[in-house]
């Protein structure tokens, strides 16, 4: 009753009570982890911790439940982002079967090497699903994943869904929406924009309608441009920081974002002997995997691929065209360097048959006109079950 004389409603001490009680759980969970770490304070372990290599936070997490709050919390990423500690981390996702989908990331072992280590987060909604034949997109744009053409909740295809990964946190959020709903489509990301190129099936008419749509990511909003799309078109990929796009009957195109157009650049694409999901850019060239299973470069000079020279020790790559479960992946990893995944799926179906995941380092070097790399390392990475497909490989910055 004196409380309430003095002004001190019921609203108000509920409100400190809720208030006291959040802070004294700060408190205890940084006593804990302090308590555990050698009595060092807490925000002290949060500088020690932000030093080091984010490779190593699997190994961290495994200390205590304290440290696996720690490596996730938001605080210490606005640490390493005031120092200047920025780092390039690869996350894959696989599926098994046909709708579990699960997250990996590269890893430091701790008796040396590297390894797959599984990243847990909710499997649900945001998770990639198949759209018909292809996959709804994966992209990285700094810390985040972006999910293009996500389905919605009971409904397979078409879609306009987006979700966000958020890769400090590993919680999905949802983006604004496309503004095209499309069955199929493949995304870019230039410049901090991701230039999603689809179609949908219009079944009134009996024909493909294409879509070609820009998300600028530090407006969060889509644009339509008014130059359209292709309805033949089936791969796009950057060649020297241009978008570019192949089709089945009219050539290759490059986008020229200030005129806002397509310009034809070769006309029967040797372009098109790449296979779709195992090509990527770095420092402004296009990798990819031959049919014999080399890797190989794009010369955009004389619109021709060559094989990337100097390759000692890395074994043959399984063809693309090995058929169901032969995959290789190559994504850019920064510094001039690439890293490739690969499975040797025998095409031999047998009950609780494994397979194995490999992985490789290669630096790229530019020379004389050339491409040259060399094999920094590689390891197998994990044993998965026969049927496992590789989603997507992406390099996040962190």
């Amino acid at each position: 009753m004196e409380r309430l004389i003095k002004g001190d409603s019921v609203s108000t001490r509920r409100k400190r009570k809720t208030t006291t009680t959040t802070s004294i759980r700060e408190k205890k969970k940084k006593k804990k982890l302090t308590s555990s770490s050698s009595s060092l304070p807490y925000d002290l372990l949060v500088m020690i911790v932000a030093r080091v290599p984010r490779s190593y936070y699997r190994t961290l997490s495994l200390v205590s439940k304290s440290f696996r709050c720690m490596v996730v919390s938001p605080e210490l990423y606005k640490v390493r982002s005031l120092l200047g500690l920025t780092e390039t981390c690869l996350y894959v996702c696989l599926r098994f079967g046909f709708t579990c989908y699960k997250w990996y990331t590269l890893s430091s072992k701790s008796s040396g090497g590297y390894v797959l280590a599984r990243v847990l987060m909710p499997d649900d909604d945001d998770s990639p699903r198949m759209m018909g034949l292809c996959y709804s997109d994966l992209v990285a744009v700094g810390s985040d994943i972006y999910n293009i053409g996500v389905a919605d909740k009971n409904k397979t295809m078409p879609t306009s869904g987006v979700s966000i990964l958020d890769c400090k946190t590993h919680r999905w959020r949802k983006s604004p929406r496309m503004p095209v709903e499309l069955t199929e489509l493949s995304a870019r990301v230039l410049d901090r924009k991701i230039y999603v190129l689809g179609r949908r099936f219009h079944h009134l008419d009996g024909s493909w309608k294409s879509s070609f749509e820009v998300f600028n990511t530090n407006t969060q909003t889509w644009d339509l441009p008014s130059c359209g799309g292709f309805d033949s078109a089936r791969i796009n990929f950057l060649i020297d920081g241009k978008l570019h796009v192949v089709t089945l009957f009219d050539g290759v195109f490059a986008f020229d974002s200030k005129q806002c157009r397509w310009d034809l650049v070769e006309q029967y694409p040797s372009t098109g002997t790449m296979c779709s999901g195992s090509f990527c850019e770095v420092d402004n060239v296009l990798y990819s995997v031959s049919k014999d299973g080399a890797l190989t470069w794009y010369d955009s000079d004389n619109t021709s691929w060559r094989d990337l020279n100097g390759l000692v020790g890395l074994p043959k790559l399984p063809s693309p065209l090995d058929g169901y479960g032969s995959y290789v992946k190559l994504t850019g990893y920064g510094g001039g360097k690439m890293m490739v995944f690969w499975n040797c799926n025998l095409g031999i179906h047998r009950p609780f048959q494994r397979d194995t995941i490999y992985c490789a380092e290669i630096a790229l070097e530019r020379r004389n006109g050339d491409c040259w790399g060399k094999l920094e390392w590689f390891d197998s990475m994990l044993l998965v079950p026969l049927e496992t497909q590789f989603v997507k490989v992406l390099a996040v910055t962190l």
